[in-house]
């Protein structure tokens, strides 16, 4: 059953106590006098007694029920207090936690920096092996073709001596017996003719296909050039116009012939495949300050401005599939590097490009 309330209660005792002395309290009064004076005087007492007796009453319902106030005030201060003080203590708790946590934080961003760090030094290095296996295997492979290709041209010597001296041997011929048959004469020319380009052919092969690691050889530039446009003949034949200009003085630089034979030669393959049919290379040379400037611009497809950035990039290639490996451009910038020197590029899609070898030459030619 549910308790009544503290003022329910003093409410109901009041008015009991008030109704139950209204009832009978005359009623006593009358039987012990009949006397008004006296009984006047009586219900004066009977009123303070009644002020005095609820007075009491009251103080007695209202000390003990406000004791359980205070008490209970007490306990709920003292509560309070522990609830305080337990707040304190678990937030000093979540600080420290809050501390710790941020303390671990911290570790695991410096860890986390430092294996990004190490990831992207990975990352280099795996790019680096990559970079130099490619070059390695193509170094390997342009060493077996030297080796090969200095066989070839000993072994085209030995029939070409034959001709040579073949040739000779029928003009002496044709000499001592005085015969004069321009046919004659105008197959022997052809021979001659091409005697001397197979020759030219041959020296530029032995040019290109020479193993020296030491940077202390003259370099003949045009004679390079000349030689790498030999060699690429059929790359231009019929379909690609070569317009020189060149210096005045031979430009010479010191170096190692046969790797400028090897960035030259990338370097005016590259021109020519960017031509898809017709078109016109062109070729110029100056001597510029302490530089030779070598300029190669072709007619052809042009750069994307994208892709320019990427050009000098190992294995970066737009061409299709088996048909280049994206080193050509990569190991003749190398190669210029190692000379001292720079390769810049500037193109226009569907205009053409021009590259710009920059190499330095031996003073005495200024």
């Amino acid at each position: 059953m549910k308790e009544m309330r503290f003022e329910y209660k003093i409410s109901l005792a009041y008015l009991l106590i008030g109704g139950l002395w209204i009832l009978f309290s005359d009623q006593i009064l009358f039987y012990f006098t009949a006397d008004s004076t006296l009984l006047t005087t009586f219900q004066t007492y009977k009123g303070w007694f009644y002020v005095l007796s609820t007075a009491l009453l009251f103080y007695i319902f209202l000390k003990k029920h406000l004791s359980k106030l205070r008490s209970t005030e007490l306990e709920l201060e003292k509560h309070k207090n522990h609830l305080e003080e337990l707040v304190l203590d678990k937030t000093r708790s979540l600080d420290a936690a809050i501390s710790k946590l941020s303390t671990i934080n911290e570790e695991l961003q410096e860890k986390s920096t430092l294996i990004e760090q190490q990831n992207s030094e990975l990352q280099r290095a795996l790019q680096e092996l990559k970079e130099t296996q490619g070059q390695l295997l193509h170094a390997d492979k342009m060493a077996s073709l030297g080796i090969m290709t200095a066989g070839i041209a000993h072994e085209i010597n030995n029939p070409l001596n034959y001709i040579s001296g073949g040739i000779t041997g029928l003009e002496s011929y044709l000499s001592k017996e005085e015969l004069d048959n321009e046919k004659i004469i105008l197959f022997i020319d052809s021979i001659k003719t091409g005697i001397i380009r197979v020759g030219s052919i041959v020296s530029g092969l032995n040019q290109m296909s020479r193993n020296v690691e030491t940077y202390d050889e003259k370099c003949d530039i045009h004679s390079i050039i000349e030689n790498c446009l030999l060699i690429l003949n059929s790359q231009i034949k019929n379909r690609i116009e070569i317009v020189k200009n060149y210096s005045e003085l031979a430009p010479v630089t010191n170096g190692n012939v046969g790797q400028l034979y090897q960035a030259f030669s990338n370097i005016l393959l590259n021109a020519c495949q960017a031509i898809e049919n017709r078109g016109t290379l062109t070729i110029s040379t100056e001597l510029y300050e302490n530089n030779i400037l070598v300029k190669v611009t072709d007619s052809g497809c042009g750069i994307p401005e994208e892709n320019l950035s990427k050009i000098t990039d190992p294995f970066f290639t737009t061409k299709e599939p088996g048909m280049g490996t994206g080193l050509g451009l990569s190991i003749a910038y190398n190669l210029i590097q190692a000379h001292n020197g720079k390769l810049s590029f500037e193109s226009e899609v569907n205009k053409g490009t021009i590259v710009t070898v920059q190499l330095p030459v031996i003073p005495q030619q200024l």
